[in-house]
C-alpha cells in the first residue's frame, strides 16, 4: 500500500502535477548518513540498523536520485542559502555523520567513482582512537540489560531512579519507549549531558557487564586528509557528540570551538561546516553555533528555523530500510517522494527545536 501510493505520488510529480508541492530548485536536498557497510545483516546484529546502509543499498541512492538531481558540494549549497538565489536545477549534497572509518573504506570509493563530491561531520575527540561512540556504547549496553533483566522498563525506570536522573517522561509513563533499545536509546539521549549519559552507563555495565563487542572503528588524521584532498568537505560534529541543548553554555562553547579548532590546526583549512550532534537545536545553541564562528550548519531532519536558514539546514536522514517496500526491497518510487518531501505526508519531530520556528513541517 505504501509503494503504490508512493509510486502514484511519484508519477504525478515527473509529470508535473506535483510540482507545486515538491522541493523546486529553491530548497537544496542534503542527505544524511552514518555508516555504509559491506554487510547489514551481520552488523545489524550488534549496531544499531538506523545507522547502517549497505554499500549496494547505498548504490542505489545515489543512482535513483542522480535521476533527478544534480550532486553538487555544501559549500554550493551554502551560496546559495546565503543568496536565496535558484540553482538551474534541483541539487543534492551527500554528508555522514560521527566519522566511521567505513565511510572511507565503502562510501568513499563508491564516490569517488560516480564523481560525486560528499562531505563528513567528525566528532574529534575520537578521531585515530579506539574506543566507542557515546550512542553506540550505550546502545550495546542497553541491549545487554534487555537481553538479561526480567522487566527491562521497571529495572531501567529504578537506575535511572536511582541515579536520581529526571530524563523522557515517556520513559517513565508509559513502556513504549523502552519497547526496545533504539527507542531507550532515542528517548535517553537528547535530555542527558555527557556525564550524566557516562553515569547511566557506568549503571547498566554494573548492572550486566561490558560485555564482548567490536567497537566500530572512526577515521583517522590520514584517512580524513587523504578524503579531504580528495574533494570531500570536512566538518564539525563537537568534540564527544554531546547534547547541545542538554548542556551548559560554557560546555556548548567549548565542543563547538576546540572541534573547529583541532580540525583546524590538522588540516590546515577553514572550517566552515556543523552538524549538530543528534539534531538537537535551540535558540541558544544556533546563536553559539554563530558565535563559534560556523557559517553553516545542519539538523538531522527536515525542520529549519526560517530566522537562521544558514545555520538550520535540513537533511533527510537515509539507512538500510528508509525507501524499502513491504518485501524489503528497494523503492525507487519511495525514495523519490521522500527527497522530493512528498512523502510522508505529514511528520512529527521529536527532536529537540524548543523556541524555533519551523520553515517546513
Amino acid at each position: 500500500m505504501k509503494t503504490t501510493l508512493a509510486s502514484t505520488i511519484s508519477f504525478a510529480h515527473d509529470h508535473g502535477f506535483a510540482a507545486a508541492l515538491a522541493r523546486g530548485r529553491t530548497r537544496p536536498l542534503v542527505l544524511a548518513y552514518h555508516r555504509v557497510v559491506d554487510d547489514f545483516a551481520s552488523i545489524a546484529r550488534t549496531g544499531m540498523p538506523s545507522m547502517l546502509t549497505s554499500t549496494g543499498m547505498f548504490e542505489r541512492h545515489l543512482d535513483s536520485l542522480a535521476r533527478h538531481f544534480r550532486f553538487v558540494t555544501l559549500d554550493d549549497i551554502g551560496a546559495q542559502v546565503l543568496s536565496g538565489r535558484p540553482f538551474d536545477k534541483p541539487v543534492a549534497a551527500v554528508t555522514f555523520d560521527d566519522g566511521y572509518q567505513d565511510v572511507y573504506e565503502q562510501a568513499y570509493p563508491v564516490l569517488t567513482r560516480k564523481g560525486i563530491p560528499a562531505a563528513v561531520f567528525v566528532v574529534t575527540d575520537l578521531i585515530g582512537r579506539s574506543v566507542w561512540q557515546v550512542h553506540d556504547r550505550l546502545y550495546h549496553l542497553v541491549g545487554r540489560a534487555f537481553a538479561t533483566w526480567h522487566d527491562p522498563h521497571r529495572e531501567l525506570c529504578a537506575l535511572l531512579k536511582a541515579l536520581d536522573l529526571s530524563v523522557d517522561s515517556s520513559i517513565a509513563q508509559t513502556r513504549e519507549a523502552t519497547r526496545t533499545p533504539l527507542l531507550t536509546v532515542s528517548a535517553l539521549l537528547p535530555g542527558l549531558p555527557m556525564a550524566d549519559v557516562q553515569r547511566v552507563m557506568d549503571g547498566l555495565e554494573a548492572s550486566v557487564g561490558q560485555g564482548v563487542s567490536d567497537i566500530p572503528r572512526t577515521l583517522g588524521w590520514a584517512e580524513l586528509d587523504v578524503m579531504r584532498r580528495g574533494g570531500v568537505t570536512i566538518g564539525s560534529h563537537t568534540k564527544r557528540h554531546v547534547s547541545l541543548p542538554a548542556e551548559s553554555a560554557a560546555t556548548v562553547a567549548d565542543e563547538l570551538s576546540g572541534s573547529k579548532q583541532a580540525l583546524e590546526a590538522r588540516l590546515g583549512e577553514s572550517i566552515v561546516h556543523f552538524a549538530y550532534p543528534g539534531g538537537q537545536f535551540t535558540p541558544s545553541v544556533i546563536e553559539a553555533v554563530a558565535q563559534a564562528d560556523y557559517r553553516f550548519a545542519y539538523t538531522a531532519c527536515q525542520h529549519g528555523d526560517p530566522h537562521h536558514r544558514a545555520l538550520t539546514i535540513e537533511r533527510l536522514l537515509l539507512w538500510e530500510g528508509s525507501s524499502v517496500d513491504a518485501d524489503g526491497r528497494f523503492s525507487s518510487a519511495l525514495l523519490n517522494c521522500q527527497a522530493q518531501d512528498l512523502w510522508p505526508p505529514s511528520r512529527q519531530c521529536a527532536r529537540v527545536h524548543a523556541g524555533t520556528a519551523h520553515a517546513h513541517g
